[in-house]
């Protein structure tokens, strides 16, 4: 009786060693889980534009119901395919948990720049259009390079017919004179002989051409906006994280010949699901950087953004609010580019003015008159590399519990070899 007691008293502390093994290892193991927030995962923020010049894998999906996804292994973005909507998140972090971020392009507008300073305030529109008063299509595609890699994967948004199928509680309350129509008809209107829309409330852009094409590229592209007297901007566009937009406007019908064209860029930066995380916009002018936040109402509506002057591209940050860190960006090219009805290029300037509503940042880039031209402008998205939320698994996750469990089972062998043995 007492030799089996001895080997049992053995036996059981051999299996509570084991165990406190298997405790420790574990608490290594989710150590190194440790998220990028907490405070024992110092960060640092990535000097803008010094990524390397790395070719990426970039892939194109399309669902039944037309949602389109463009996916590198550093960022992935999602297109609506009823608006001109781009939502974009860093790839490891599914489906943008940690921080995702969201531009939608929501209207065109009109107006006389009556305080001259070269931007948009609605006090000062003479016509516009929401641009989910317009039917939108959606194609995607991949270009490739001489060996059958991809180059570039496109996604253009081409606007089509009229569409009663719009909103106008967004923007009634600071577009002047609002009115919609009374009885809008039950089916959308076709176009008639005259070539106009009947009793449509936003007919009078009926016949204007416009495109988004947006780019995202496998190795870093250069640009440049060249007109008759040569370069007057460039830029560079970072393969496999950033996404460049191309609008295209042509067709517009100026109702004054020194009006102006502003395009609402609707910006916010936390569309991610989870609630702990918070960010901020810093705006990078000539007087200063300028912090932001949607959930502030401005009461100033259509403030100017101040270009910095030594630079051709103008840029907002997408910071995390817990670490102050930088994890994407908006940026334009200050110039655009207008062909008249010679076919002759002229670069002109793009002004940007803004405010918060409480949701979302709205950002007004504004065009001189091109009548009877065409114009290209070229904003874009991107994240930064190496500012992802999403800490993976490092290497000595898997064989720390490995060596864990096996070292546990040999204890427990030995043990009851030597228990046999006596």
């Amino acid at each position: 009786m007492i030799y089996y007691l001895k080997h049992k008293a053995l036996f059981g502390r051999a299996v509570l060693l084991a165990t406190l093994f298997l405790l420790v290892s574990s608490v290594a193991t989710v150590n190194a889980f440790t998220p990028s927030g907490d405070d024992s995962t110092p960060t640092e923020t990535e000097p803008p534009h010094e990524e390397d010049d790395d070719s990426h894998e970039i892939e194109e999906m399309r669902d039944e119901n037309g949602t389109a996804w463009i996916e590198t292994d550093i960022v992935t973005v999602m297109l609506d395919p009823e608006l001109p909507s781009y939502q974009y998140w860093f790839t490891p972090d599914a489906n943008g948990s940690l921080a995702r971020f969201m531009v939608n392009f929501m209207m065109i507008v009109e107006f006389e720049d009556h305080n001259e300073d070269g931007v948009f305030q609605p006090s000062e529109t003479l016509a516009f259009a929401p641009l989910d008063a317009f039917e939108w299509i959606l194609k995607t595609g991949t270009i490739t390079k001489e060996d059958n890699s991809t180059k570039e994967v496109y996604a253009s948004y081409t606007k089509g017919g009229l569409s009663y199928d719009w909103e106008d509680d967004w923007f009634e309350d600071w577009m002047p004179e609002w009115e919609e129509e009374e009885d809008p008809p039950e089916e959308p209107t076709s176009l008639l002989a005259s070539g106009e829309y009947e009793n449509h409330t936003f007919a009078h852009f009926a016949e204007m051409t416009l495109q988004f094409y947006a780019h995202i590229y496998a190795d870093n592209q250069t640009g440049k906006v060249i007109d008759e007297e040569g370069i007057q901007a460039e830029y560079t566009v970072v393969g496999g994280s950033e996404l460049k937009v191309d609008i295209e406007i042509g067709n517009f019908p100026f109702i004054s010949e020194t009006s102006k064209v502003a395009v609402l860029n609707y910006l916010r930066e936390d569309v991610a699901s989870s609630d702990d995380v918070n960010h901020y916009f810093t705006f990078h002018e000539e007087s200063g950087d300028d912090d932001h936040e949607s959930e502030t109402e401005m009461s100033e509506l259509g403030e100017e953004f101040e270009d910095v002057l030594d630079n051709d591209v103008q840029e907002i940050s997408f910071v995390e609010d817990s670490t102050d860190e930088t994890q994407g960006f908006y940026r334009w090219v200050d110039k655009a580019l207008v062909k008249n009805l010679e076919g002759l290029k002229e670069a002109v300037d793009v002004q940007a003015s803004y405010w918060t509503d409480g949701e979302g940042l709205l950002l007004f880039l504004a065009y001189p008159n091109f009548n009877g031209g065409a114009l290209i402008h070229d904003p874009s998205v991107r994240l930064v590399e190496s500012a992802s939320p999403y800490v993976p698994p490092t290497p000595l996750d898997i064989p720390v519990m490995t060596i864990a469990v096996g070292s546990s089972v040999v204890i427990l062998v030995a043990v009851g070899l030597t228990l046999k043995r006596r």
